[in-house]
C-alpha cells in the first residue's frame, strides 16, 4: 500500500487510560509518511470545529494528491496513526559521525496569505508534550524541518529518542478561515543536527547558533539588510559603470559561436519537467533539494517523479543561454517556457524567506539556476518577475552578508567557489539602479576584505596555500581560482574595483597553483579525498582573466607575470596570445626552476629542468588526507613523507594510474603494509593530524631540505570531534629529504611500530606499466619479464632504475624488494568494510592494472629501523647503463649524521650544510652549527668571510581549543649557535646576535613555517 514503511511496527501508547484499563494500539498500517494518495490515508485523520478534510488533486507534492483542510473559526485536525523512526532506521549519510535528532518534516501549501497562526502539537496519551506555531502569511508551498528539541513545551534533549503518539494541528482564531494543503508528512526521523534550517516561518530553529556560523544558511537578518539598504543618489558615472560591469558579466555567460540552437532539444528538455498551467495554477512534480535525506523507504510515491533543483537550473540555463541565438518566433517560445518555469519555481516555495527544510551546501546546486535567471533578466522584468526572483536568490545565496559589519567578514572557499561570482550577478536582478549601486559598493568592499585576509579568517594563507576543511585543499580551492578572476576582471578599472590588497593576496595563492603542481597535475599528496585526480587544467581561462585584469592597483595594461605563467602552461595551445603578449608587452613564457615551500601544507616542491618532486608530510596542524564515506577510503598514507616524481608527461607519463594502484605503496612513504580491509579505517570521515609539530621545509638558492616526524600513535580528526586518536600499529619515523642539485637524499631513522603481523616498509616507487616489457634495472639484474620479482642483496652499492628512468642509490644495507606484477585493488570510492560505493565508480568497485614497485623492508614490529637512499630523477636514457659507474664517482655530498637527534647532509659543491634538527641540541659537531634551543630546519652556506643562513622553526604554533585550531601561525623565538665570532650583516629586528668566547649565539623569531634569513660576517 502506498505511504507505508517497509518494516511496519506496532506502537503501544505508553499510558493506560485512567479508570478504563484499556490500551490504545496504533493501526498496523500506521504511517511513517503520509502521502495522501488513498482514502485510507484520509481515514487516519479526525477533525473538529469548522473543519472540512478531503483528498485533493489541485495541489500536491509527490504523487497526485494532498490533504486539503478548509476551516472556519476555531478548528483542529489530528491523527494517532503514525510511526516514529529510530536513529538506525533514518537515512543518515554519515551514520553516527555527526549528531542527529528526531525531526518533524512536512510540506504545506497556502492559497491566501493571512496573519493567522497555525499550531502543531505532539502529545503522549492525553498530555500535550511539545508544540510550535507558524504564521500563514505566505502563499505557495513550504517544506519545513522542525527538530523536536527546538519546539516549546517539554522538549527532549538534542539527540534524544521520542515516543509521542498524537499530532494535532489547530487554528484558534474564531474569525479566521482558510484553505491549506498538507503532503509528504514524515512524523519523525533523525536528521543531522547541522541541517535543519530556520526561515521566516520557523525562525526559532538554530536560535542557539551564532548567526553566520553556517555559511550556507540563509539568514533573516541578512535579507532584512537588503530590504532596508540605504540608497543614495547615483554618482554621475555610475550608470555607465554599471552597464560596463553588466556587459562584462554577460560576456562570461555568452555561448561560443560554434554552438547552434536546437529548439527541439530545448523543448524536449523542458517537457521533461512536466509543467503546465491550469486555471492560473502551475502544476508539476515537486522541485526538490536533498531528496535523499528524507526517509521514504520503499514508498513508490515519494520516490517517483521529481525535479531536482540542479537539473531544473540546468534546463533554465539552457533556455537562457540560447535565447540570444534564437529568431523572433523561437524567442517567444523560449520566453514562454522560461516564464512558466519561473512561476513553477516560485510556487514550489523557492521564495524569499523560505529554507525548504534545509539548504546546506546549496551553492553547488544552484549555480546554473542563478546564471539562467541573470541571462533572462530582461524577460523577467518584462513579465514583472525580476524583483521577486531577485529577492528569492538574494535570500538563497545569502547576499545580505555583504552588508554586515566588517568584523563579521571572513573568507570561505565554498563561498568563493559557489556564491561569490553569482552574488555579482544577483545585484543586477533588481530594477532599482540605486539599489544596484548600493549593493555593488558593499560587494566590492566585502570581496576586497575577504580576499585580503591571510590570517585565521583567511583561506589564502601567507605561503600561497588555499584552505578548506581546515587545511590546504586545492580540489576545493580550484573553484575559487576559476571564479574570482572573473570578478576581479569584471570590476577592474571602475570605482568598484577590488582593492590592491585583496587582488594581491588572491593573486599570490592563484599563482601558487603552478608551483605546487607540475604541468597541470597537483599530485596525490595534496589531493584531499581525490587521489591521483586533481589538476589545474580548468584554470586556463582564469589565467587569461587575471592577465587582462592587470596587476594589483593598476588601471591599465596586463599583468605580465601572470601572462608569462599562462604562456608556460598553455602557450603552445594558444599561439595567438603568445604573439600578442610578446609583440605588445614583451612577455615570454616563464621557466620555473627552484625549490618552493608551503608550510601550511607541510609540502615542498623541487623543480629542475623537466622534472619535479612533490614532497609531502603532515603534523599536528596539517592533516594527512581526507578519508570520506565513499571517497579515498584507503587514503591513509599519501602524506607519510611521500615523494612523487613527475616528468614532462604528467600523471600518465610519470606512471601514476588509479586502476590497480596499491594504496600501501605511495612512493617515499613509510607504511605498515596492510590488507585493504584493515587499511580502510572504521571511521566514516577522518582527516588525521598527528600530535607532532615538526613538519616543514627550508629553501636556499634553489635547493632545499624537508623534514617531518611521522607519528600514527595519537592525534586528532580535523573533520570531527575526535581527539587522542591514532591508527593501529603506532607507526613512527623521522624522515628527511635533502634536495641538492640533481638529487634527493632521503633519510629515515627511528622507524618503529608495534604491528607484529604486518611488515613495516618504506616505498621507493610504484609506477604503472602500460607495456609489460618495461624494465626495472638494478645493480644485480634487470627485470624484463612479467611478472617478476627480485630481492637485492643487502649492499651499500645497490642501485635501481625504475621503468621511467628515475635512479635510486641505496646507501644503507637493507632488504630491497623489486616487483613487476598485475595488481588487484579497490576503487578509492568503494568501501570494502560497508559495501557502499560512490556512483562515480560506475559499478567498478574492484580495479586492476600492471605495476612495477620497489620497497625497503623493515620487518615486523621494528624498533629503531632506518634507511638512506638517493634519488636521481629523470635520468637521460643514455645514462642508464652508466648509472652504477657514475655512483662510484659520486662525491658531491656527504651524510654527516643520521639518528634521532638530527639528519645532517653536506652539499660539497655549494659549501652548504643542511640540517634537520629533531631535538634541541648542545653538542652538534658537523658544520658551523653547534647548538639549538629548539627543533629546527636550517641551511648554512659558507661563503668567503660570511655565513648565509636560512632557518625555519617548523612548529606553526596554532592557537588551539581541543582539536580545533585558529589556523594562523604565531611567532616562535628560537636561538642557535655557530662556531666562531660573527656579527649580523643586516638590521632585521628578528635577528639578535651575541658572542660568547668562540661561539656566536643567534636569536631569531620565526613564523608561518617560513625561513628567516640571517647573514653573518666576520
Amino acid at each position: 500500500m502506498k505511504g507505508l514503511f517497509n518494516n511496519v511496527r506496532v506502537w503501544v501508547r505508553g499510558a493506560i487510560l485512567a479508570g478504563l484499563g484499556t490500551v490504545a494500539i496504533h493501526s498496523l498500517e500506521a504511517q511513517v509518511i503520509a502521502s495522501f494518495e488513498s482514502t485510507s490515508d484520509l481515514e487516519k485523520y479526525s477533525s473538529s470545529g469548522g473543519s472540512r478534510l478531503s483528498l485533493s488533486g489541485d495541489r500536491y507534492k509527490f504523487g497526485s494528491h494532498a490533504l486539503h483542510w478548509e476551516w472556519t473559526g476555531q478548528s483542529t485536525i489530528s491523527t494517532e496513526d503514525f510511526l516514529i523512526l529510530s536513529h538506525d532506521e533514518s537515512p543518515l549519510k554519515y551514520g553516527d559521525h555527526f549528531p542527529a535528532s528526531p525531526t518533524f518534516c512536512f510540506s504545506i501549501y497556502n492559497e491566501k496569505a493571512q496573519e493567522t497562526p497555525l499550531k502543531f502539537t505532539f502529545s503522549k496519551g492525553v498530555q500535550s508534550e511539545v508544540w510550535f506555531s507558524i504564521n500563514l502569511d505566505f502563499t505557495g508551498w513550504r517544506t519545513l524541518w522542525v527538530p523536536f528539541h527546538e519546539m516549546e513545551g517539554q522538549a527532549p534533549q538534542r539527540g534524544e529518542e521520542i515516543a509521542y503518539d498524537g499530532l494535532t494541528m489547530s487554528v484558534d482564531e474564531t474569525t479566521s478561515s482558510g484553505s491549506i494543503y498538507f503532503d509528504d508528512i514524515i512524523y519523525s526521523q533523525f536528521i543531522d543536527d547541522r541541517h535543519a534550517y530556520p526561515d521566516q516561518l520557523v525562525p526559532f530553529i538554530k536560535r542557539d547558533k551564532e548567526p553566520g556560523a553556517d555559511h550556507w544558511m540563509p539568514l533573516i537578518r541578512d535579507i532584512n539588510r537588503i530590504n532596508h539598504v540605504e540608497l543614495v543618489p547615483l554618482e554621475p558615472n555610475t550608470l555607465a559603470e554599471l552597464a560596463k560591469i553588466e556587459s562584462r558579466m554577460s560576456s562570461y555567460t555568452a555561448l561560443a559561436p560554434r554552438y547552434k540552437i536546437y529548439m527541439d532539444r530545448l523543448e524536449s528538455d523542458f517537457d521533461k519537467l512536466e509543467l503546465k498551467e491550469i486555471d492560473g495554477r502551475v502544476v508539476g512534480p515537486p522541485l526538490t533539494f536533498s531528496h535523499s535525506e528524507f526517509s521514504y523507504g520503499k514508498n513508490e510515491v515519494n520516490n517517483g517523479k521529481h525535479n531536482d533543483i540542479m537539473d531544473f537550473g540546468k534546463t533554465m540555463k539552457s533556455l537562457g543561454t540560447y535565447y540570444d541565438r534564437a529568431d523572433a518566433g523561437q524567442r517567444t517560445k523560449i520566453e514562454e517556457m522560461f516564464v512558466l518555469g519561473t512561476k513553477y519555481y516560485l510556487d514550489q516555495g523557492w521564495q524569499e524567506g523560505a529554507s525548504g527544510g534545509t539548504r546546506h551546501h546549496i551553492g553547488y546546486n544552484t549555480r546554473e539556476l542563478a546564471l539562467g535567471f541573470f541571462v533572462m533578466r530582461e524577460a523577467l522584468e518584462d513579465n514583472g518577475l525580476i524583483n521577486e526572483v531577485g529577492a528569492s536568490l538574494m535570500w538563497l545565496f545569502n547576499l545580505g552578508k555583504i552588508l554586515g559589519d566588517e568584523s563579521e567578514f571572513h573568507a570561505n572557499i565554498d563561498y568563493l567557489n559557489t556564491q561569490a561570482f553569482y552574488h555579482l550577478m544577483l545585484i543586477f536582478l533588481t530594477d532599482d539602479k540605486a539599489k544596484q549601486q548600493a549593493l555593488l559598493l558593499a560587494y566590492s568592499n566585502y570581496m576586497s576584505i575577504v580576499l585580503a585576509q591571510d590570517d585565521e579568517k583567511g583561506v589564502f594563507k601567507v605561503d600561497g596555500t588555499g584552505w578548506h576543511h581546515n587545511g590546504h585543499y586545492p580540489a576545493y580551492a580550484l573553484g575559487a581560482y576559476r571564479n574570482v578572476p572573473s570578478i576581479i576582471q569584471a570590476l577592474s578599472s571602475t570605482s568598484f574595483s577590488i582593492s590592491p590588497e585583496g587582488h594581491a593576496n588572491f593573486r599570490k595563492a592563484f599563482m601558487a597553483t603552478r608551483l605546487y603542481s607540475h604541468g597541470y597535475d597537483i599530485g596525490f599528496g595534496n589531493a584531499g579525498r581525490h587521489p591521483l585526480g586533481t589538476d589545474i587544467r580548468s584554470l586556463r581561462e582564469a589565467y587569461l582573466q587575471m592577465t587582462n585584469a592587470g596587476a594589483p592597483g593598476s588601471t591599465s595594461g596586463i599583468d605580465k607575470e601572470v601572462a608569462a605563467a599562462y604562456l608556460s602552461l598553455w602557450g603552445e595551445e594558444d599561439p595567438i596570445s603568445a604573439r600578442v603578449f610578446a609583440a605588445l608587452n614583451g612577455v615570454e613564457k616563464e621557466e620555473l626552476s627552484g625549490y618552493y615551500t608551503f608550510p601550511y601544507a607541510a609540502t615542498a616542491v623541487q623543480k629542475k629542468n623537466n622534472w619535479a618532486a612533490i614532497i609531502k608530510g603532515y603534523s599536528k596542524y596539517v592533516w594527512a588526507s581526507e578519508i570520506y564515506v565513499t571517497d579515498n577510503r584507503y587514503g591513509r598514507y599519501p602524506a607519510n613523507g611521500t615523494i612523487q616524481l613527475y616528468n614532462e608527461g604528467g600523471n600518465e607519463g610519470s606512471g601514476f594510474a588509479h586502476d590497480g594502484w596499491d594504496w600501501n605503496r605511495y612512493p617515499g612513504a613509510t607504511v605498515i603494509n596492510l590488507p585493504f580491509e584493515e587499511l580502510e579505517p572504521e571511521a566514516a570521515l577522518i582527516m588525521y593530524r598527528s600530535g607532532e609539530t615538526f613538519a616543514g621545509a627550508v629553501e636556499q638558492d634553489g635547493n632545499g631540505v624537508f623534514g617531518m616526524i611521522l607519528s600514527e600513535t595519537k592525534g586528532s580528526n580535523a573533520d570531527g570531534p575526535e581527539v587522542n586518536i591514532g591508527y593501529p600499529g603506532h607507526l613512527k619515523a623521522k624522515k628527511s629529504v635533502f634536495s641538492f642539485g640533481d638529487k634527493l637524499i632521503c633519510i629515515g631513522t627511528d622507524i618503529s611500530s608495534i604491528d607484529a603481523e604486518h611488515p613495516t616498509q618504506t616505498n621507493l616507487f610504484q609506477v604503472a606499466l602500460p607495456d609489460q616489457k618495461m624494465k626495472i634495472l638494478s645493480s644485480e639484474t634487470d627485470l624484463g619479464s612479467f611478472p617478476e620479482t627480485h630481492q637485492l642483496e643487502e649492499s651499500k652499492q645497490a642501485w635501481v632504475i625504475d621503468p621511467y628512468g628515475n635512479g635510486y642509490h641505496l646507501l644503507s644495507a637493507r632488504k630491497v624488494h623489486l616487483q613487476k606484477k598485475h595488481q588487484q585493488s579497490y576503487h578509492n570510492k568503494y568501501s570494502v568494510r560497508t559495501g557502499k560505493a560512490s556512483g562515480k565508480t560506475k559499478g567498478q568497485n574492484e580495479t586492476e592494472g600492471d605495476f612495477a614497485t620497489a620497497w625497503i623492508d623493515h620487518g615486523l614490529a621494528p624498533k629503531g629501523a632506518s634507511y638512506q637512499y638517493v634519488i636521481y630523477p629523470s635520468l637521460p636514457e643514455d645514462q642508464w647503463k652508466k648509472f652504477g659507474g657514475a655512483l662510484k664517482k659520486e662525491k658531491s655530498y656527504e651524510v654527516l649524521q643520521a639518528n634521532g637527534q638530527a639528519h645532517i647532509v653536506r652539499d660539497k659543491n655549494n659549501r652548504t650544510t643542511g640540517y634537520v634538527i629533531y631535538e634541541a641540541s648542545e653538542n652538534l659537531t658537523h658544520g658551523p652549527l653547534t647548538a639549538t634551543t629548539d627543533p629546527l630546519l636550517m641551511m648554512i652556506k659558507e661563503a668567503k668571510g660570511q655565513l648565509l643562513i636560512q632557518v625555519v622553526q617548523p612548529d606553526l604554533n596554532f592557537e588551539g581549543h581541543g582539536n580545533k585550531y585558529e589556523n594562523m601561525s604565531r611567532p616562535v623565538t628560537t636561538t642557535f649557535s655557530v662556531s666562531g665570532v660573527w656579527k649580523k650583516a643586516n638590521d632585521s629586528d628578528d635577528v639578535q646576535v651575541k658572542v660568547e668566547g668562540s661561539f656566536t649565539h643567534v636569536t631569531v623569531t620565526c613564523v608561518h613555517g617560513l625561513a628567516t634569513k640571517v647573514r653573518l660576517v666576520r
